[in-house]
């Protein structure tokens, strides 16, 4: 636990500061009443304790509020001390220094001439104000110091009275001038670079500069970027924090914030994650079934709860999940797209706990975070569960359970908050009957399930999607479509559609590209479309298919209960426990 005595230094920096400004005397004492700083004639005290004259601090330290003492050496607090009648003081003000809502110091300003305690009690209500900012800066240092206790030295303070902090900070006006900067950013930088009238672009890449110097026209507005730095050593990457200073008449100023910060995928996230603008709206479909999936997404954006994207390919899932995030008050945070089928899975673990270094052969100097850690506070994606390795889904379960995620060589867990959104093509019924899913990690994700149906399913969504995909490639490709032809629609709804949205998304496309018309034709289709006829005929002899759509009707003429599935398997000629059998594999909900 860092105490007072550990600022010390910098609490001595501001009693003289003050007594500077106000022409009056400063004491500051720690919670045990020991005098770490002092000016005038407590200056000679500092590190001696206060215990047989600090008898307002005592009481300042008990009760966690401010007092004034106008006539010292007569308060009944002051009856114990052996100066009583006989005080040298002619004023006192005390303020204390709270962190967390407890006392762990006080500071006072003293004043031992009566010129000096007619100015203070006139003018009282401003000094109170001055002395609890004063002590409010001392508390801030004491928690700056705590979160960077070990990390940083004494030749990391800052000599202003401002937040000191051991990172780079440098100060700059609204045009990229550069006004002040600390030690630490002036050893970041070589000194021809960093000097007091230089320019953002010369430490920045001009879109780096162009981002910091939003800030100054939104007053909440913040930028955090990651930046490679070019020392006088070595290359370093830094996370960059621009945020707006504020002044009486508005934005005055700019102020960035350099971290040390080891990770280079993370500005490729960053990046990743402004692309991420979906929303409910861009959920298209006037079908019944689309509906309804918007209306869900709308009530449980809101919540914590793991939800589970089912579907085939091509319909959207990770869309969907966007989408919710975005809706959600998470969406300041980051939303970490994983799929577990495109990464290998010698390397998934990495990627998604992260490692330390010398965690194993290769591994990179300084270790790596994870991308579950990345998305804390933000929404994590874990796109194609089905196809994640046993072994890491008993590692994927612990973080669901303890919202906690150890590196690989760590010993340490560090807590996380994310939301799970999880998605997949398979049937994870039939893998957990196959032993190729964990039950219990499959009852943790599907909490919230969401069935996004195929195409072939809600035709009636065609003409919307159509309209779009048409309205983004006469953007793109510089064309005039406007119509589409008797024949050409036809097509589209006679079509299987197995690659659903995407593959319309690709043939539509195609015919745009074909075309110098306003309208679409049959001719401008793909070949693959063009044969569907032929296709379509042998599809249709295929088992799965037919008894798959054949349970799908008789359920479409079947109330929604256990009655009306009672009918339903009565009408196939099937049990009970066949007819949910065969729902869970074929996928229907």
């Amino acid at each position: 636990m860092v105490e007072l005595l550990d600022v010390k230094d910098y609490a001595q920096q501001i009693a003289e500061a003050i007594a500077t400004v106000v022409k009056i005397d400063i004491e500051i004492a720690d919670h045990n009443l020991i005098r770490i700083a002092g000016t005038g004639k407590y200056h000679k005290g500092v590190g001696q304790s206060m215990d047989r004259q600090g008898y307002v601090y005592q009481e300042v330290l008990r009760t966690g509020h401010q007092f004034i003492i106008e006539t010292p050496g007569q308060h009944p607090l002051c009856a114990p001390c052996k100066a009583r009648g006989n005080c040298s003081e002619s004023y006192e003000v005390v303020s204390p220094i709270n962190v967390d809502g407890k006392a762990v110091g006080a500071i006072g300003l003293i004043c031992f001439t009566e010129a000096q305690a007619k100015l203070v009690e006139e003018n009282q209500h401003s000094y109170l104000i001055f002395l609890t900012k004063m002590a409010e800066t001392i508390a801030l240092k004491l928690k700056e110091q705590e979160f960077l206790a070990g990390l940083v030295s004494s030749n990391h303070y800052l000599n202003s009275i401002i937040d000191c902090l051991d990172e780079g900070l440098l100060t700059a006006d609204l045009t990229g001038n550069i006004l002040h900067f600390n030690q630490s950013a002036q050893r970041l930088f070589s000194a021809n670079l960093l000097t007091p009238g230089s320019n953002l672009s010369s430490l920045f890449t001009a879109q780096i500069v162009t981002d910091i110097l939003k800030v100054g026209k939104n007053a909440d507005e913040v930028v955090e970027r990651e930046v490679h730095i070019e020392t006088k050593k070595n290359r370093v990457q830094m996370v960059l924090r621009a945020l707006p200073i504020d002044g009486e008449d508005g934005i005055k100023g700019i102020a960035v914030i350099l971290r040390p910060f080891d990770e280079i995928s993370q500005i490729v996230t960053r990046l990743s994650q402004q692309n991420a603008g979906y929303t409910i709206q861009d959920i298209l479909g006037t079908s019944e079934a689309m509906c309804e999936i918007r209306e869900r997404a709308k009530v449980i954006a809101g919540g914590k709860s793991t939800v589970l994207i089912r579907g085939e390919s091509g319909t959207g899932k990770e869309m969907l999940a966007r989408a919710i995030h975005n809706l959600s008050p998470r969406h300041q945070g980051m939303f970490m797209a994983i799929n577990c089928t495109a990464i290998p899975e010698a390397l998934l673990e990495s990627e998604l706990f992260g490692y330390e270094e010398g965690a194993f052969t290769g591994a990179r100097k300084g270790g790596k975070i994870g991308k579950i850690e990345l998305a804390n506070k933000g929404t994590l994606f874990l796109d194609e569960i089905g196809d994640m390795p046993l072994f890491l889904q008993a590692k994927i379960l612990r973080v669901l359970q303890e919202r906690q995620v150890e590196r690989i060589g760590g010993i340490t867990p560090t807590a996380v908050d994310v939301r799970v959104i999880a998605a997949t093509h398979r049937n994870l019924e039939e893998m957990l009957a196959k032993g190729e899913f964990r039950e219990d990690l499959y009852y943790r994700i599907n909490v919230i399930p969401m069935l996004i149906k195929p195409l072939r399913e809600r035709k009636e969504d065609l003409t919307t999607l159509c309209e779009h995909f048409i309205q983004v490639y006469n953007q793109q490709l510089n064309k005039n479509v406007q119509f589409l032809s008797d024949g050409f629609r036809q097509r589209l709804r006679d079509y299987s559609w197995p690659g659903n949205v995407r593959e319309l998304q690709n043939i539509l496309e195609y015919a745009m590209s074909l075309t110098e018309d306003s309208t679409l034709t049959e001719d401008h289709l793909s070949p693959r479309l063009k044969q569907s006829e032929k296709s379509e005929d042998l599809d249709g002899f295929n088992l799965e298919n037919i008894e798959r759509e054949t349970i799908l009707r008789c359920l479409r003429t079947s109330e929604d209960s256990v009655r009306g599935k009672e009918r339903a398997a009565k009408a196939l000629g099937i049990g009970m426990a066949t007819l949910y059998r065969k729902l869970a594999r074929y996928n229907i909900q």
